[in-house]
């Protein structure tokens, strides 16, 4: 779908150019619709909304600049999308619903008249009202990105694989990518438990980061960060509860649990907190409501002397992942191959999984966790986007599959990097508060939510996908247009400066942080 998007994305470009004018459009139609029906049977590129794929810096390792006044501005610029029904209403007609509407594209024709010549320029309109998408250009919509790539119904709502469609024009290419293998993509990382206090302020500096804790419901705006320590060394999986707080907690290798608090609920209510690991316990009473960091000393304690690791990928396979599917699976396939070279003395099981949603061919297709990296490796080449139909998928599934329906080691180092481009059906009010759910297992269970934010998502999902991250102990990864793959491009995340990187080694870095 973002492979045709490209092509008429760029009409849009065109017209954006022109403001639309009805003057300019006759004027070029006379000057080249000799030259355009001689060559093409006088059809151009239907107008549409787009992305464009960013830089072409792919290899290298760059700073980017984020501070709290350009993180404001990138925000006011970048694309953000639409809600689907919104998306929607830009559009008109019924447009067909399979692969093949590139060949079955309903055409427009648009005439202009001046007093003695007339011009005629066919347009192939996918459905699309071509006065319509002018006005809607002048309007601003366009700078929407889910207008042209997640909207149901932009062009009949297919969100599976279509066949590519000849050059329209020289003008309008097709944006060639490059043979998908490991290297290509990069990405960027924000850990928001390291930039707590960044995260916080959002709430003041962005009036729409509210709307998406509506929209989502977590409201937790403080925390205690608690560090457990025995003989002054720090204590990995110890069990850390709080009462009131949105769940439980486990430390990871640095000793460091966080509970987070919705302030607002929690007025002259008790704030008990207690730590165990195996039969030491140390309790704090009487806590105060608001940031701040607690140290435990447990008495002498003896830990695992074999440190263990459990490796999940959770992937997205509907159709709108089609443009980065490809160049992924190569990606994590690299990565699989590194951690198991890099980790050779640590016990690892690692465990590949897909999902799309409800009428697909199937919404959750998983594997159990093996010790057989190559057999790993085969399921997660085998696969291929399809499906989808709409903005949200089944990602409550994904996250009630991977917690349920795993063996996950107990005393094992607990990583799950969810790769997607969309978020949970938000309509339903039972999938947004199952999601909080699974949210606090994970974080009681010790599983660390790693996304992979793909093109094509909001700045809703990104929301809520860093607050999956942050409240299960784990860190908020996004691909970036430097690798030049991906017609969709990538949203800027809100967030400070950050570095750009490979994405397998960026993971790779990441799991070895873990297990350090």
């Amino acid at each position: 779908m973002k492979r045709l998007l490209s092509v008429i994305s760029a009409a849009a470009v065109i017209l954006a150019m022109t403001g639309c004018s009805s003057a300019e459009i006759q004027n070029n139609a006379e000057s080249s619709a000799a030259d355009i029906t001689a060559s093409r049977g006088t059809e151009i590129a239907a107008p549409a909304a787009g992305g464009t794929a960013g830089g072409s810096s792919a290899g290298t390792t760059a700073a980017v600049s984020h501070d709290e006044g350009k993180s404001e501005a990138s925000v006011g610029t970048a694309a953000e999308p639409v809600a689907p029904d919104e998306a929607s209403s830009a559009t008109t007609g019924e447009a067909e619903t399979a692969p093949d509407r590139a060949e079955t594209a309903t055409e427009a024709t648009v005439t202009e008249t001046t007093a003695d010549t007339s011009a005629v320029t066919t347009v192939p309109s996918f459905g699309i009202d071509v006065e319509e998408e002018c006005a809607a250009e002048d309007s601003g919509i366009f700078g929407d990105y889910a207008l042209a790539d997640k909207a149901d119904g932009l062009i009949g709502g297919w969100d599976g694989p279509i066949e590519p469609i000849d050059p329209v024009d020289p003008i309008f290419p097709i944006i060639e990518q490059p043979d998908p293998q490991a290297g290509l993509l990069t990405g960027g990382e924000w850990n928001d438990n390291d930039h707590w206090h960044d995260w916080v302020s959002l709430y003041q500096s962005h009036d729409d980061w509210s709307s998406y804790d509506e929209e989502w419901g977590f409201s937790l705006n403080f925390r205690y960060e608690v560090k457990v320590t025995s003989v002054g060394k720090p204590v990995e999986g110890a069990k850390v509860t709080c009462d009131n707080a949105f769940a439980p907690a486990v430390t990871d290798n640095t000793g460091t649990a966080y509970l987070f608090f919705d302030s607002s609920a929690m007025e002259n209510q008790p704030m008990n907190l207690t730590v165990t690991y195996g039969s030491a316990t140390e309790s704090r009473e009487q806590l105060e409501q608001k940031d701040s960091t607690i140290e435990i000393e447990l008495d002498s304690v003896t830990e695992s002397a074999q440190k263990k690791l459990d490796l999940m990928i959770m992937c997205d396979t509907t159709g709108s992942m089609s443009d980065e599917l490809s160049y992924l699976q190569e990606e994590l396939i690299s990565i699989l191959n590194s951690v198991e070279r890099n980790n050779s003395n640590v016990p690892t099981r690692v465990s590949v999984n897909f999902y799309r949603d409800d009428g697909d061919e199937y919404v959750i297709r998983d594997f159990p966790f093996t010790t057989d990296f190559k057999q790993a490796e085969n399921q997660m080449s085998e696969q291929w986007a399809d499906g989808g139909g709409d903005f949200p998928e089944a990602v409550h599934k994904a996250l009630e599959n991977a917690l349920k329906d795993h063996d996950w080691d107990e005393d094992s180092v607990k990583l799950m990097f969810l790769v997607l481009d969309a978020p949970p059906h938000s309509e339903d009010p039972q999938i947004v508060s199952y999601v909080r759910q699974l949210t606090a297992l994970a974080s009681e269970m010790g599983v660390r939510i790693i996304p992979i934010a793909s093109s094509g998502i909001d700045k809703s999902t990104e929301f809520l996908l860093r607050n999956l991250a942050f409240t299960t102990g784990g860190t908020y990864t996004f691909l970036t247009d430097d690798s030049g793959v991906s017609v969709g491009g990538h949203i800027e995340p809100t967030i400070g400066d950050y570095t750009v990187e490979k994405l397998n080694d960026m993971i790779v870095r990441i799991v070895s942080e873990y297990l350090a």
